[in-house]
């Protein structure tokens, strides 16, 4: 009669530890789906031109900078160059963002990868599933949150950028006429 205790309680006990692990299983595969809506949007908002954005740039600075031979700048003119110099010194920053969040969901794809592997086949500290679980969606919240504050960066940047290039880049090739 103990004997047929004990098997009910440890079928019990492993029907309802595969009941648990279907559901930190799908848990995973929501988590997936939200970092790959991530990397998504990441992809969506890469600057693709950056190489030659940043070379325009500078090529327009430059012009002005040995050209332009004045012993004052009016204010609406410095205030321009000024946003324009800070907007070129931006494209650093953005493109280590963007590499930054790339490298991140990749570490966090693999992550998620081996924690179902290990909830799929039963390995490693079996209570802790739902810790790992947690922390990782927590590393997926601060993914999106990295994300958010890229694309903020990068939507101030290119808005200065369309702004200011055409009417400074017009202004750089008038200097050199003269």
């Amino acid at each position: 009669m103990i004997k047929y205790i004990l098997l009910f309680l440890l079928f019990t006990l492993f029907s309802c530890s595969d009941f648990h692990k279907k559901e930190q299983l799908e848990k995973i595969q929501l988590s997936q789906r939200n970092l790959s809506d991530i990397e998504k949007e990441l992809k969506i908002n890469k600057i693709d031109t950056i190489s030659k954005i940043r070379l325009a740039t500078n090529e327009v600075e430059l012009r002005i900078k040995n050209n332009l031979v004045l012993d004052t700048i009016n204010l609406v003119l410095g205030k321009k160059m000024d946003d324009y110099k800070r907007m070129r010194k931006s494209f650093d920053p953005l493109g280590r963002s963007y590499g930054n969040l790339i490298i991140g969901i990749g570490e966090e794809r693999m992550a998620l990868n081996n924690l179902a592997a290990d909830i799929q086949n039963g390995e490693g500290e079996r209570n802790k599933y739902d810790t790992y679980i947690i922390y990782e969606n927590n590393k997926i919240k601060q993914l999106k949150i990295l994300l958010n504050s890229y694309i903020s960066f990068k939507n101030k940047t290119m808005e200065t950028f369309f702004r200011l290039h055409d009417e400074l880049d017009s202004l750089s090739r008038t200097l050199i006429k003269v």
